[in-house]
């Protein structure tokens, strides 16, 4: 059992059946924080545990009619991820190898079962079946294929944190275009309007291949595929370049276009108290931070002063660049 990557099912069985003891509770607890994907399989797999109508006290278990539910949902899965646990004569220990029965079969529908995602009109942040992370950008959707292999079908804009497993290749359909990756962050963006697909790497390595061409990107390198040429080329990563909707990439960017950049990502206001301020150029990286902590770095960068008037307002002030 790993604590930080992996946890055995037994010792969730063990957890959602009440048979756990103080230090096994608290290992699987430190497991289910430091991840929200595991935090969900865990969600999950005590829906699972209530779903088959048992209590968390052992005595008042119905072991024979939980027994009977665990067969005809493990015997629903397909053959090759069958798990049938074997019976124990003693109680307890029967109500035990039900629990990880229900575990077993619960994190096989986890990990097998299609994922489907669509955003409206803002960020959908989430997790997908092998706990990889994606971000939705507005007016985009997704469906996630994670039966033995994980392959995406995008239309829109995503941003993804890939989960590293060389067994599996991560992939990403955007139209034409198909992204194949091992480990790393990056983003695809496949508007059905849009006259270019884009792909962009913020760390890590993937191939990007379209009709004809095939390009590998490393960590801060872009490729776009033109719709109307059938071309597939490098572009150049812009002096701001936004993760998802809350990471932020600024390389020699003037503070005009930071603050451009901010307004639109927080939906707040900004404002320069001198033109000269916004000659000052910015590189920096700000991973999920609060607007006022972006901006209180950005002023301790320049030596500038920060107020705030108002809700959602703020002011730069001082001598500039």
């Amino acid at each position: 059992m790993n604590g930080t990557t992996d946890m055995d099912s037994g010792a969730l069985a063990a957890y959602v059946s009440g048979e756990a003891d103080a230090a096994l509770r608290a290992a699987v607890e430190r497991w289910a924080q430091a991840d929200p994907a595991h935090a969900k399989e865990l969600e999950a797999l005590q829906r699972a545990w209530q779903w088959a109508g048992q209590e968390p006290s052992l005595p008042e278990v119905d072991v024979d009619a939980a027994w009977q539910r665990v067969l005809r949902k493990a015997e629903a899965l397909p053959a090759k991820g069958r798990v049938l646990p074997m019976r124990r004569p003693v109680r307890w220990l029967a109500a035990a190898a039900v629990a990880a029965g229900l575990v077993l079969a619960a994190r096989l529908l986890f990990m097998s079962q299609g994922q489907e995602f669509s955003s409206s009109g803002d960020f959908l942040a989430s997790t997908l079946a092998d706990s990889s992370t994606v971000v939705l950008s507005p007016h985009s959707r997704l469906e996630a294929a994670m039966d033995g292999r994980r392959a995406i079908t995008l239309r829109g804009e995503a941003y993804f944190e890939v989960r590293r497993d060389v067994a599996r290749p991560f992939t990403v359909e955007a139209g034409p275009v198909l992204v194949t990756v091992l480990g790393t962050g990056f983003e695809v963006s496949a508007y059905d309007t849009s006259k270019v697909v884009r792909v962009a790497v913020r760390h890590g390595h993937v191939r990007v291949a379209a009709p004809g061409d095939t390009l590998e990107l490393l960590s801060g390198e872009v490729a776009g595929f033109e719709r109307g040429t059938g071309r597939l080329r490098r572009m150049a990563l812009p002096s701001s370049a936004v993760w998802g909707d809350r990471i932020v990439q600024f390389k020699d960017a003037p503070m005009d276009e930071v603050v451009q950049r901010l307004e639109d990502m927080y939906r707040v206001r900004i404002e320069l108290g001198t033109a000269a301020i916004g000659r000052c150029r910015l590189t920096a990286d700000f991973d999920n931070e609060d607007i006022g902590r972006v901006l209180g770095v950005v002023a301790e960068t320049f030596g500038l002063t920060l107020e705030q008037p108002g809700r959602g307002q703020y002011i730069l002030k001082g001598d500039g660049c």
